[in-house]
């Protein structure tokens, strides 16, 4: 069923579900409740009607749970922070529909414009499965990377050999960063890390970008971390550090003009390009999506075995696991096709299989 054909019912009970299984008992409650709000025709049913026809491509609730914990995170629903951990409460499992509800009804406004805010996570844990395809592509050419981000959000995953990686038998990245990803973040047999990999070059793009070096920003990325996943947002605030000391720009643009224009120039020699997102591809327009795959198309025709051009993406595959794939231009016949591994929507479990 196409995304674009679910009702706003099935969008909150498909995120209740999604929350349930990825580790967030405290929204697969809370949307199961507003579920029943919704079906009453309560404010739930007049603030989400009519702000998207695609639901579930444009994660609706999401942007309705995220408008609550950035008042609470602010400090302007202290009823609801009280029971947020990641604002300093306690939750014991029962059912605070009821406050979230009457949050809703105190800042109406808020939530009216917070839902037309696109869902912006970058979530920092995707950086240990990248990290392993970035080092396979450093382990197949040997050459220092230019890596373009599409969907950068903040830009935080562009940043990811700032972060260190372990999987016990070898390592990358750097091993002095705060913000670690151990052996138990991948399964066996481990993928190899490339010590050492150089980035030449690093750039990113999102349709509305978010600047983690202002107050507001980092408030927009943290409010869109769930509020019982205490660890994700320890990775969240190493990650912003590591951003405002070496800050890198995203650009506002449109994906699929942006990459055109960067692909277009000439390729270095010596220097291997990696397109890279996650958990971005649902979210671009048709006709961004085919920009993307004409740019590099175009490009690839260019690429050569010394200036090589690769597609590195983690897109949804299943429930339990998305996929990252990588497709290499090398200028010497067909682009190869590779499934690299398998891996938990916010990074972890990397089960490799390339």
């Amino acid at each position: 069923m196409a995304g674009s054909t679910f009702t706003l019912i099935e969008a909150i009970e498909r995120q209740a579900d999604s929350c349930a299984h990825i580790g967030s008992p405290l929204y697969a409650g809370l949307l199961t409740g507003l579920a029943g709000d919704y079906l009453s025709g309560g404010v739930t049913a007049e603030l989400l009607e009519g702000v998207s026809d695609q639901p579930v491509h444009d994660a609706v609730p999401l942007r309705y749970l995220a408008t609550a914990h950035r008042l609470a995170l602010a400090g302007s629903a202290a009823e609801l922070a009280a029971l947020f951990p990641s604002c300093g409460g306690s939750w014991h499992g029962g059912d605070i529909t009821d406050v979230f509800l009457s949050a809703v009804a105190m800042h109406r406004g808020e939530f009216v414009r917070g839902l037309q805010r696109n869902v912006q996570t970058n979530e920092v844990g995707r950086a240990a499965v990248l990290a392993a395809g970035f080092s396979a592509i450093a382990d197949r050419t040997g050459l220092p990377l230019r890596t373009l981000e599409l969907g950068g959000s903040a830009g935080l995953l562009s940043h990811w050999d700032r972060f260190g990686y372990a999987t016990g038998e070898s390592s990358t990245g750097d091993p002095g960063s705060p913000l670690q990803f151990g052996p138990e973040w991948y399964e066996r047999p481990a993928p190899h890390l490339h010590a050492g990999i150089q980035v030449a070059e690093r750039a990113s793009v999102d349709v509305s970008p978010i600047d983690v070096s202002t107050d507001d920003g980092r408030l927009s990325m943290l409010s869109f971390v769930w509020p019982d996943q205490l660890e994700r947002f320890r990775r969240l605030d190493h990650a912003i550090a590591i951003a405002r000391a070496t800050p890198v720009h995203v650009d506002e643009a449109d994906a699929g003009d942006w990459l055109a224009a960067r692909l277009a120039q000439p390729f270095d020699d010596g220097v291997a390009t990696a397109v890279f997102h996650s958990i971005v591809w649902q979210y671009l327009p048709a006709a961004t999506k085919v920009a993307v795959r004409a740019a590099l198309a175009e490009a690839g025709e260019r690429a050569t075995g010394s200036a090589p051009l690769h597609w590195l993406r983690m897109e949804p595959a299943t429930k339990e696991h998305a996929d990252l794939r990588l497709t290499t231009w090398r200028g010497d016949g067909e682009p190869a096709e590779e499934l690299l591994a398998h891996v938990g929507y916010h990074g972890a479990g990397v089960r490799w299989l390339g």
